[in-house]
């Protein structure tokens, strides 16, 4: 298990609009940590995740509609900054075998931590 990793994750168990059943999702350990881990759900883009059909078609991670929304060109995915959380490895599946390249990891930190900063503030 490696940061970045993208693993089907059981969101089973969710409440109101929690994410549910089985998705992808980028998981990050926790140092110290070792039966949890930090992971941030992944869903199939839609045209509702873009500002126009033609970057929705293009899949123009430039033109996403909302700030807590990563496009991940690895998997063609979107990650959802506003559903991610902490959760047991036993939520883990099978790993998808795929690991987010370090520029996609670094502009996840940064929108994970403008997203949380302006949560906090």
């Amino acid at each position: 298990m490696q940061n970045g990793e993208i693993y089907y994750i059981d969101f089973k168990g969710n409440m109101g609009s929690e994410i549910n059943k089985i998705h992808l999702g980028i998981i990050f350990t926790i140092p110290k940590i070792k039966n949890m881990v930090f992971c941030i759900p992944l869903t199939i883009p839609k045209p509702k995740h873009f500002k126009d059909m033609d970057s929705f078609n293009n899949r123009n991670h430039n033109n996403l509609k909302y700030q807590n929304l990563i496009y991940i060109d690895e998997t063609d995915s979107i990650a959802l900054l506003d559903q991610m959380r902490t959760i047991s490895t036993l939520r883990l599946k099978n790993s998808y075998n795929v690991v987010i390249n370090s520029n996609n990891i670094n502009l996840i930190i940064t929108k994970v931590s403008k997203y949380i900063f302006n949560i906090l503030h």
